[in-house]
């Protein structure tokens, strides 16, 4: 039996020697594993830490744009409603001032009269000869309006002068609107 151990001696120092350098390898690769795993950690933790600072700065210039685009939009409702205000105050204006109008010819207090070249081409008849006047010299005869025709007239200058408020209402509001949706230089 002697025999046997020695015959197997040998292959049991060989094998004895596998199993120690199995095990050397072994813990040699667990303890780079340990080691590379604990810098990977601290290496992921650092990423995350930064991660999450760029995700807060990102938040707080969200947060700082969007209160000036509402800033932005608060100031110009502002302007717009002032203009608004303005604007009706021009046309309630003009609406009196036409209604008025209406009224002092109604009641005959005003007239609405014509320049006419001469006073025969007043009377319906043929003008006798030229008159000499300038544009603005006062010269040259009135004619006045039939009232029903002056009241037409009146009524649609009136609605020119509101329709010519209007829209220069409509135009101001375009430009502020417009100008108000562009991005402030700064």
């Amino acid at each position: 039996m002697m025999d046997l151990f020695g015959k197997y001696k040998l292959a049991a120092q060989i094998g004895l020697t596998v199993l120690l350098l199995i095990g050397l390898v072994g813990s040699g690769f667990w303890a780079g594993w340990s080691w590379n795993g604990a810098n990977g950690r601290a290496d992921v933790a650092a990423a995350e830490k930064l991660h999450s600072d760029t995700l807060g700065e990102i938040a707080r210039a969200g947060s700082q744009q969007l209160r000036q685009q509402q800033d932005r939009y608060l100031e110009l409702q502002a302007q717009l409603a002032e203009q608004d205000k303005q604007h009706n105050q021009e046309l309630t204006n003009v609406q009196k001032s036409n209604v008025q109008l209406a009224v002092d010819l109604a009641a005959a207090k005003r007239r609405l009269s014509v320049r006419i070249a001469s006073p025969a081409a007043a009377a319906g008849g043929v003008p006798a000869g030229t008159v000499t006047a300038g544009v603005d010299d006062g010269a040259g005869t009135r004619a006045d309006i039939h009232p029903a025709t002056a009241a037409g007239l009146v009524r649609v200058t009136g609605r020119a002068d509101e329709c010519r408020v209007r829209l220069t209402a409509l135009q101001a509001w375009a430009r502020l609107v417009v100008s108000g949706l562009q991005p402030n230089e700064q």
